[in-house]
């Protein structure tokens, strides 16, 4: 199991990388192409269009196919979409692209995370979840070290190159380690799957009472999506309008990265004495102190940064966190499906924060009160976790610790 969970985070890693990478590219591309900031909205938007594609795939593929030829086939659309990207020349072709790349970054995590936990002890289902699923946050910072030292010394293509190349460096031992599927036990198809023991329609999400539940994840993960997304593809143009250079852009970027392994780190101990609902609940109030600080210290960099790690840390537990939730919420039968729907609808929120941002942008209000957008969502987000914890309180539904 620990070679399994290792390949499961490396495949975040790969995929937190990609992800990121064209935060901080943007700004390069900007200047090159002679073009506005606010022009590469459709990039960003899509983006985060197909991977809330793929992650609703993800489940619904799970019907008929293995989860391992699951996470095969979606590491290499999107290695083969990142080298692609490399080759763009402008803003159309560049955004179907990152379409293609989108959509293989959303289906190989819950296909993935599955094949993690599978096995696991339910007491340890959530700490399991929260090391694999920090692959995110440690692809996201270590593109944002590096980022800024590829595209000074090899131009911005050489970041997708490298996005693209390690991913299928990887395929082999993926291929040689994640685990068949076990054939379906008699009588699977009473869950709503189709003869496959690790698939589910999303109807069966809500039966035997887990609509409510249901519908509070799927609330939580589409807020702080949004309020995710929204910084994470447009802080480094915030850094760059305030002044910072491409290293400092890089290093801007890297910081919501850096926050989130800090998040993870503290996340898998914090999950053994706590739900990982409490814990949410507290990061997203403090993410939002943070965010209006940030706004009203935005003349200090040293300060900013150091803020938009705390920012980093809060928000990007709630992506990692939506994950554990499901993974507790939903029994082995409706586990991939569980963890792709709450995910797909997260990402539609990572599609609707880039575009608010865009017209931000767009609209030239000044680069710090950008900062300002993201609280509301993530107000929203900590009520939708408050209102969960209440009904789970008064009758609990198998959410895991109280």
């Amino acid at each position: 199991m620990r070679k399994i969970s290792l390949l499961a985070f490396l495949t975040i890693l790969v995929d937190g990388f990609d992800t990121t990478s064209i935060g901080f590219v943007v700004p390069t591309l900007a200047a090159q192409w002679q073009l506005p900031l606010s022009a590469f909205t459709p990039v960003f938007v899509a983006t985060s269009l197909g991977a809330a594609l793929g992650y609703a795939l993800s489940g619904r593929l799970a019907v008929s196919l293995q989860r391992r030829d699951i996470v095969l086939g979606s590491v290499f659309l999107f290695a083969l979409g990142s080298c692609l990207g490399a080759l763009a020349g402008s803003v159309p072709v560049l955004a179907a692209i990152r379409l293609l790349s989108g959509i293989g970054l959303g289906a190989a995590i819950p296909a993935v995370v599955s094949l993690a936990v599978e096995g696991t002890a339910p007491e340890r289902r959530e700490s399991v979840t929260v090391g694999v699923t920090s692959g995110l946050s440690l692809g996201a910072a270590l593109g944002g070290v590096i980022g800024g030292k590829l595209i000074l010394s090899w131009g911005w293509g050489s970041v997708f190159l490298l996005g693209g190349i390690a991913p299928l460096l990887l395929l082999p031992a993926l291929w040689a380690h994640l685990p068949a599927d076990a054939p379906a036990p008699a009588g699977m198809a009473n869950t709503g799957s189709a003869g496959h023991p690790h698939a589910a329609r999303v109807s069966a999400l809500f039966g035997a009472g887990l609509a409510p539940q249901t519908m509070l994840l799927w609330a939580f993960s589409f807020l702080i999506f949004t309020a995710v997304y929204a910084l994470t593809f447009w802080v480094p143009s915030m850094l760059h309008r305030l002044g910072f250079d491409t290293s400092g852009v890089a290093f801007g970027s890297a910081a919501m990265g850096i926050g989130g392994v800090v998040a993870a780190l503290a996340l898998i101990p914090l999950s053994y004495r706590f739900h990982v609902r409490k814990i949410l609940l507290a990061c997203s109030l403090l993410g939002a102190v943070a965010l209006v600080l940030g706004w009203s210290l935005a003349a200090t960099p040293g300060l900013l940064l150091a803020l938009i790690v705390v920012v980093g840390a809060c928000l990007i537990a709630g992506t990692i966190g939506q994950v554990a939730l499901a993974v507790s919420l939903y029994p082995p039968a409706l586990r991939t499906a569980g963890i792709g729907w709450s995910a797909a609808i997260g990402r539609l929120g990572s599609v609707l924060g880039p575009g608010l941002m865009g017209a931000f942008v767009a609209s030239e209000l000044p680069a710090p009160q950008w900062l300002l957008l993201p609280v509301a969502p993530i107000l929203l987000a900590a009520v939708a976790l408050w209102v969960a914890q209440r009904m789970t309180s008064r009758k609990p539904v198998g959410l895991g610790r109280a």
